[in-house]
C-alpha cells in the first residue's frame, strides 16, 4: 500500500485503488462513489471562534491546510450547483500528514477541509461540526471519484473480482462514511 501515484502501465498491479479523476480508457473501472469534502471542526473551536457564516469569512479563522507532494490543497466553495471559487485561507498550521491535521482539529486547534471518508465518523459522532452547510465544499474543480482500477480485459482473474467485491460489500451503498 501507498498513497504514491502508481502508474498502472509502467508497474505490474493486479488492482488500484485511486481517488481522482478517471481518464485512461485502457483501464476498467469499478467506482464506489464520489469523493465530497467538508469543512468541519470541533465545537470547541466554534465556542472560542464562532463559525463562518460565508467562505469569505475564512480569512478571519484559523484553518489546518493538508499540504500534499504539488503543494497545499485550495479550499474551492459554491452555492449548488454554482462555479467554483477559490478561497485562499491562512493556514496556521500546514502538513503532509493528514492524520496530523485531523488531531489537530479535533482538539480545537482550527478548521479542516477533507473528504468525508476521513472526517465522516469524527462528524457523525458529533466530534467535528460540519460548517458552511449552504455551500459544496472541493479542493479540485473536477468531479474526484474513489475507484479501483484494473487492467481493461474480457474477464477480469477471481482474485481481482473477489477484492473488488469485498470492498464493495464493506463500503455499502450508500458509503459507510457518507455524510450529507
Amino acid at each position: 500500500m501507498t498513497d504514491d501515484y502508481i502508474d498502472p502501465h509502467r508497474d505490474a498491479t493486479d488492482v488500484i485503488f485511486r481517488i481522482g479523476t478517471l481518464t485512461d480508457s485502457s483501464f476498467h473501472a469499478r467506482v464506489f462513489g464520489p469523493q465530497r469534502y467538508h469543512a468541519a471542526a470541533s465545537a470547541d473551536y466554534i465556542s472560542r471562534h464562532g463559525a463562518p457564516d460565508s467562505p469569505g469569512d475564512l480569512h478571519n479563522h484559523k484553518c489546518l491546510v493538508y499540504r500534499g507532494s504539488s503543494g497545499p490543497n485550495r479550499w474551492l466553495f459554491r452555492e449548488k450547483q454554482g462555479q467554483w471559487v477559490h478561497y485562499p485561507v491562512p493556514a496556521l498550521l500546514t502538513s503532509n500528514n493528514a492524520e496530523a491535521l485531523l488531531t489537530a482539529a479535533l482538539g480545537g486547534m482550527g478548521i479542516i477541509l477533507f473528504p468525508d471518508w476521513l472526517i465522516g465518523d469524527s462528524m457523525q459522532r458529533g466530534d467535528l461540526i460540519k460548517l458552511l452547510p449552504d455551500y459544496e465544499a472541493a479542493n479540485k474543480t473536477e468531479a474526484q471519484h474513489i475507484a479501483a482500477i484494473y487492467p481493461n480485459v474480457r474477464h477480469p482473474p477471481l482474485n481481482v473480482r473477489t477484492v473488488i467485491d469485498y470492498f464493495i460489500k464493506v463500503y455499502g451503498s450508500p458509503l459507510y462514511w457518507r455524510y450529507d
